[in-house]
């Protein structure tokens, strides 16, 4: 995948709902230098092509057309932790392919599988590796870069989106051996990533995001989606649901959301023999809806915060007034291009 060296860095994070691009200088303190988002219509008759809109970015926004970093869709990765003894890293490579095969469901010779090394420790006499794999079936990569291609962006390297929100954690301080919850709530997925110390140690995907509430908007209300888009964002969801049908139906896809979210902290505890998580961060489009951070607190009865991704960077005023107010919706796309190799 290379190095990118002293170049500006632009992040692409294509979701079901917008396109978010952010373009980076690094350093000791990196520097926002541009960043722009484009809607997606939920009418697909109005829509015009994410190439459009990328070549809009390109050409309006004067995003750059180097070192481009993308990330795969959370449902077309398989990230998976596990140990595996120490040895050579010539070797280790091979070995991570073959155990590969026990966790995804296509031919090994079909899949792009790349990991990291998390951690070590030491099983009575035995030192190994903690191991985190990501897997995608290369035809799902190729899928995804069509429109890139076809806005004649080249794409330097392709990320995961939980490593790309890992590049923002690390940007707090974080006390050491912490587990951190990280939520993604999108258009239409929700990711549950949890991370030791700062780095990734689980992360699981759900189809269902942003886009399924604004459709219980719509049937509670016989309205269409662009109406029920905006009663969805303008809604405080500690309304008492009895008082609003919008309201309660939106409640009843969080609430479903909420109860993966603590299985997977209890498969986390279970798994990995962890206490719990000491922090919990929302991100996403989802997290901006009036209460939400309330509801989910009151929900887990545990502290939750919005993600602020553009704290710790140099910003220019006007990027900060005009983006600040929709952070969050660019987590992914600062972590993308945060990424250092």
């Amino acid at each position: 995948m290379g190095l990118f060296g002293s170049n500006d860095i632009t992040g692409i994070d294509i979701g079901a709902g917008s396109v978010k691009v952010v373009r980076m200088a690094p350093g000791r303190r990196p520097k926002l230098l541009s960043a722009a988002l484009v809607e997606m219509p939920l009418d697909p008759a109005m829509a015009t092509g994410i190439s459009a809109d990328l070549r809009y970015l390109q050409s309006v926004k004067k995003l750059g057309r180097r070192n481009i970093v993308t990330l795969m869709p959370g449902k077309d990765l398989t990230i998976r932790s596990f140990t595996m003894p120490r040895m050579p890293l010539t070797e280790l490579g091979e070995a991570v392919r073959w155990e590969a095969k026990r966790h995804v469901s296509y031919p090994l010779d079909t899949a792009q599988v790349e990991y990291l090394i998390v951690g070590e420790k030491r099983e009575g006499t035995v030192s190994k590796y903690d191991i985190v794999m990501i897997a995608a079936e290369r035809g799902k990569v190729l899928e995804h870069l069509v429109p890139l291609d076809e806005a004649g962006i080249k794409v330097s390297a392709v990320d995961a989106n939980a490593l790309a929100l890992r590049n923002v954690l690390r940007l707090r301080e974080i006390p050491v051996d912490a587990n951190t919850l990280v939520v993604d709530m999108g258009a239409g997925k929700t990711e549950i990533n949890i991370f030791k110390s700062g780095s990734l140690r689980f992360s699981r995907c759900i189809e269902s995001g942003g886009l399924d509430m604004t459709r219980a908007v719509a049937e509670a209300g016989g309205i269409g989606l662009p109406e029920a888009e905006e009663m969805k964002r303008g809604m405080n969801v500690l309304t008492p649901p009895e008082h609003d049908q919008a309201v309660a139906a939106v409640r009843i896809r969080i609430d479903t959301l909420l109860m993966e979210i603590r299985r997977s902290v209890e498969y986390y505890k279970t798994t990995f023999r962890e206490k719990g998580v000491e922090s919990m961060i929302l991100t996403g489009g989802v997290s901006l809806m009036p209460g939400i951070r309330e509801y989910c607190a009151q929900s887990l009865e545990h502290a939750v915060e919005i993600d602020q991704p553009f704290d710790g960077l140099l910003c220019k005023k006007n990027l900060l007034e005009e983006l600040g107010p929709v952070a969050p919706r660019f987590s992914a796309a600062v972590g993308l291009a945060l990424r250092k190799a």
